[in-house]
């Protein structure tokens, strides 16, 4: 029975919490918290730690004293600090709910195996995500044109946690993640969390307006001035596209010419706001398409096969660490860079000047 009864709970509990935390004694399960751990309630790291059992099942365990911290029950709403030990009695039958056990997929593959979709990886990207920088609590990395950010074994999620499986400091209910998305089609810097502190951090910054994005995008259309479109952005889910409609929410970028030349321009985009497809959208409705972007009324041509959008820097101010430079940098990749040649006859080098110096008079703005 207690044989059965570990298989069980193996079973249900994330394998990279198990491969790092777990002693089973019988049908009780025992972690000592982390650093990561500390101050959150209890029900939300129980269920991190049992996220394949049922919420009501949950509940359950903390009325009838099988969650305890120090050999004493706790409450659900109870918060739990670092070094405290805490205890779950599991019962022999565990009734979970979620598509994993309706899949019977196989949980313990491997360490994070839990936010891999291997059902999702329809589409890889040649290339592969490099590390931009890095500090104790946050990594910035190159994500490619043509990866998601989230969902399956090719994604950057997915990469990401290869990289930081084994490197980071124990926690029981904490796992990295990116703090802010692209979409598949646009490549540049996506920043990610290593511990909760940093995750805290970056996301309160966003919310409060400390960090500035700016993007590379090339339009159809000559642009000689600087634009600001503020919109309302409606998200058509059956046909996954974003239009401009009163019904949607507010949309803010600025727009800062590059480079024009024969009927396209270079620009450089700082997005004030977080709609999905929003600058497609806005510059769409606005009569200038990203090039190549046939989604959005776009064209395509021998040099121009897809759209080029490129998150290239993120800037924070004031810095959120010490060790934390005040801008992020994901120089344009080859293609980007390829292209813009051919249009605007610029090389590679110059495109790198060219692109910072607009950053620099967009930042005294």
């Amino acid at each position: 029975m207690v044989c059965q009864a570990y298989k069980e709970m193996k079973a249900f509990v994330d394998p990279f919490l198990f491969r790092h935390y777990v002693e089973y004694v019988n049908a009780m399960r025992q972690m000592v918290l982390g650093e990561d751990d500390d101050g959150r309630r209890a029900d939300r790291i129980m269920r991190k730690v049992l996220r394949n059992v049922a919420l009501s099942t949950i509940y359950r365990l903390f009325r009838q004293g099988d969650i305890q911290v120090d050999q004493r029950p706790i409450q659900p709403e109870d918060r739990l600090r670092k070094g405290q030990i805490v205890q779950i009695f599991l019962p022999e039958s565990l009734h979970a709910t979620d598509d994993h056990h309706k899949r019977g997929e196989d949980l313990s593959a491997g360490p994070f195996s839990s936010v891999f979709r291997r059902d999702k990886v329809d589409h890889m990207s040649e290339e592969t995500p490099r590390v931009i920088w890095q500090n104790g609590h946050l990594i910035a990395f190159h994500k490619p044109w043509g990866m998601l950010v989230h969902d399956g074994d090719a994604s950057l999620t997915a990469h990401a946690l290869r990289l930081l499986n084994g490197g980071l400091s124990p926690s029981v209910s904490f796992v990295p993640g990116p703090l802010h998305r692209l979409d598949r089609n646009t490549s540049g810097v996506v920043m990610f969390s290593k511990t909760l502190i940093g995750a805290k951090k970056f996301t309160s910054a966003i919310r409060n307006r400390q960090v500035r994005k700016f993007y590379v995008a090339i339009v159809q259309g000559e642009m000689s001035q600087e634009e600001h479109f503020s919109d309302t952005l409606f998200r058509d889910t059956r046909r996954h596209v974003s239009t401009v409609d009163q019904k949607g929410k507010p949309a803010s970028l600025y727009a800062f010419p590059l480079l024009h030349h024969d009927g396209y321009s270079l620009l450089l985009v700082e997005l004030h706001t977080g709609i999905t497809h929003q600058i497609r959208a806005q510059f769409a409705a606005h009569g200038r398409p990203l090039a190549g972007d046939t989604k959005y009324g776009g064209q395509t041509t021998p040099t121009i096969r897809h759209f080029f959008l490129h998150s290239y820097c993120l800037y924070l101010s004031p810095p959120l660490f010490e060790d934390m430079p005040s801008e992020i940098i994901d120089p344009v990749p080859e293609g980007f860079s390829t292209v813009s040649k051919r249009l605007f006859d610029i090389d590679s080098e110059r495109l790198e000047t060219t692109i910072f110096q607009g950053i620099e008079q967009l930042l005294k703005i």
